[in-house]
This record gives C-alpha cells, sequence and structure tokens, in this order.
C-alpha cells in the first residue's frame, strides 16, 4: 500500500492545525525533512514532509516557524514514526524547535538487518520493494529559496509518499527473521548523541599527548563555541589542520599565529590575543578528561582481534547481515583494550555474539 494521496501544502498556522487534527488518531506517520547545512553551524529546516494511510502534507517551516502543535503526536510513543536514515532529521528538528519523537522505526537500520546493502538510500528501497523509480530532478535544489515550485513539493512529498509502503515489507521480514526487537533497540540508539567530545573525532588527533593535547582540546573547545554562536561552520572558524598546526608549535606571537596553515587574517585580527592566551593557559593546565585510546597491540592481541573477526564474519552470513553491522574493528579494539563499548557488551549483539566476546575479553590487555 502506497500514500499516493495529493498532497496538502501547509504554508500557514491554521494550515497547520488542519494537518494536525487531519493527522491526529493515525496508529503510524512517515516522515522526512529538506533541511540546508551549507554556510551555518545549525542546520535549517525548510520543509516538513508528514504522511499518515490516508494524507501526505509538507509543511512549510520558514512560513509556518512555530510547529509545536505537532510535539504532542511526535512524542506519542503509541504513533509509530517511520523514516529513512534518521539521524540527521532528528538533529535538524530539534535544533528547529526542540522538537522530540518517541516510536522511530528507521529503514535504513532495517535494511542493514536484512542483509541489504551498507547505507542504502530511500530511492533504491522504493524501487527494491515496489519497482517504483522515483523522480531525482530535485536533488540539488536549495529548499529555502522561496517560493518553490509545483516541481519541488511534489519531490518533497515523494519521500515520503512510499516510505510506509517499504516499511510494511521490511517488517514482515524482520519479523519472519526474528529481528524486530533488534530493530527497535538499534533505533533508540539513532537519537542518541555519540557523547564524544567534538576534538575526539579530529583526524589526526590521536598523535598527540601533554602540553599538545591539552592546546588541541582548549582550541576545539573554543571554536566549537564560536561557531555556534555566529552560526557559522566550524572550519570557517579553524579548519582541522590549522587547529593541529596551533597544538604543535603553540605559537607566542601574533605574527606566528597569523602564519599557521589556512589561519584566516580575519580570524587572527578578531581573536589573535584570545587564541594565544588560551594556548598558553592549556598548556600549563594539561589535557582533561579521558585519554585518547590509541590502539598499539602486540603480536599475540592481533592474532587473537584477527580470530575474533572471523568468527564475526560467519556469525554475520549465519544471520545476513553486514559483519561491520555486528562490530567494527574500532569496537573490537576498545573491547580488546578494556575500555567500555556497550553496543557489544548489552543487547542483541551480545547474545548473538558471546563465544566471539568472550574470547577477546579473555585477551589480555598488555600491550607489550
Amino acid at each position: 500500500m502506497t500514500t499516493a494521496h495529493v498532497p496538502t501544502f501547509v504554508q500557514t498556522d491554521a494550515g497547520l492545525l488542519e494537518a494536525v487534527a487531519a493527522l491526529e488518531g493515525a496508529q503510524r506517520w512517515a516522515i522526512d525533512t529538506e533541511f540546508m547545512r551549507v554556510d551555518t553551524y545549525f542546520p535549517q529546516l525548510c520543509l516538513l514532509q508528514i504522511a499518515s494511510e490516508e494524507h501526505t502534507f509538507c509543511i512549510d517551516p520558514i512560513a509556518v516557524p512555530d510547529l509545536s502543535a505537532l510535539d504532542g503526536a511526535l512524542q506519542n510513543p503509541h504513533c509509530l514514526k517511520v523514516m529513512h536514515a534518521a539521524r540527521q532529521d532528528l538533529e535538524v528538528l530539534a535544533v528547529h524547535g526542540g522538537h522530540q519523537l518517541n516510536a522511530l522505526a528507521d529503514t535504513q537500520v532495517a535494511a542493514a538487518l536484512l542483509g541489504l546493502p551498507e547505507q542504502v538510500g530511500y530511492a533504491w528501497l522504493v524501487e527494491h520493494y515496489r519497482g517504483v523509480v522515483l523522480d531525482k530532478s530535485q536533488t540539488r535544489t536549495d529548499w529555502a529559496r522561496r517560493p518553490l515550485t509545483d516541481a519541488q513539493w511534489r519531490y518533497a512529498a515523494q519521500d515520503v509518499e512510499w516510505l510506509l509502503s517499504v516499511w510494511d515489507e521490511m517488517a514482515a521480514a524482520l519479523a519472519t527473521q526474528g529481528k524486530l526487537a533488534w530493530l527497535k533497540e538499534d533505533c533508540l540508539r539513532v537519537p542518541a548523541d555519540e557523547n564524544q567530545p567534538v576534538w575526539q573525532r579530529m583526524k589526526g588527533i590521536a598523535q598527540f599527548a601533554g602540553a599538545s593535547l591539552a592546546v588541541a582540546q582548549a582550541v576545539c573547545k573554543w571554536r566549537e563555541a564560536v561557531a555556534r554562536e555566529v552560526n557559522r561552520p566550524r572550519t570557517w572558524i579553524l579548519r582541522d589542520e590549522t587547529v593541529l598546526a596551533f597544538a604543535r608549535s603553540l605559537p607566542h606571537s601574533v605574527s606566528e599565529l597569523a602564519r599557521l596553515p589556512s589561519m584566516p587574517p580575519a580570524t587572527v585580527r578578531r581573536y589573535g590575543e584570545v587564541l594565544l592566551q588560551l594556548g598558553s593557559e592549556a598548556a600549563a593546565r594539561g589535557p582533561i578528561g579521558e585519554p585518547m585510546l590509541v590502539v598499539r597491540l602486540s603480536g599475540a592481541q592481533s592474532a587473537q582481534l584477527t580470530r575474533v573477526q572471523e568468527m564475526i564474519r560467519l556469525r554475520a552470513i549465519e544471520l545476513c547481515v553486514a559483519p561491520t553491522l555486528l562490530a567494527s574493528r574500532h569496537d573490537l579494539e576498545r573491547l580488546l583494550c578494556g575500555q567500555p563499548v556497550p553496543k557489544l557488551t548489552e543487547g542483541w549483539r551480545a547474545g548473538e555474539l558471546g563465544a566471539a566476546l568472550s574470547v577477546l575479553q579473555e585477551a589480555s590487555t598488555d600491550n607489550g
């Protein structure tokens, strides 16, 4: 079944209330968003598409910025919200008005559990399950520009019109394979932050320790605060390589600061003295938080890891999923080094990978 009815385009407060009334009582919604994040730190919500069994609405949050009338249904645990690759959509909704969502079914997560290609797109699923090739002509649309054309409205609507139909097929397959509970568990992880400081996600920072690590941490934290304040991408404030160069050389003057690679002159003029003081204080204080996990495995540990990866590969074949869905190499290295990895040691993965994880947890954590 598809929600192939004529979509309603909502551009007034009254229209939003009519949409909420029409959607009230639905047991499930298909939801998608269109947003822009080119020259801003925060994503800008440009469209919110919602489809039930009987209705499809494309809501314009630029014309109707207050979407709080939807919050009750979004938070209703008895109304299933079907989305595809939901993480960014959830972030956008949270940023736009603090809108939270309960009872999520993410079809990209479902696809991985069914052994379909990793990071599969919505259009691929529609063609795979329904035999319909979606229009892709508006992929590069600037969704913040107004007015939108009829073609753009229709393109946005199609992103939810087939979603419930695709979900029906996937849910039936997951039930047959005994994986519906797995999906529910993994979807609970989707909206959660990684709880990992921004500095830990910076490529190349693992090479630092001591004062240089402390400086990199401090500059990353400062950059994030400035980017949020001025609502510009963090790399517009300082590029990653500039942060690392700063931490490596710790300049002592504005002229030294200006010579760092990719250092914007405007940043030097506006924040030069602040950065110099920040670096000096951080170097004197030392690193904060947990140290970086720099994995240096012994020969015996590497052999053990290889053995466990092969066990996981064979188990993945039995379960018809990708091995990386069960456990990434990074997750296994963390476990081998005695770091907590709740994703593996709790929930359905712990049950399915018990033998492999026991081998890993029994391995020595001595890097010598």
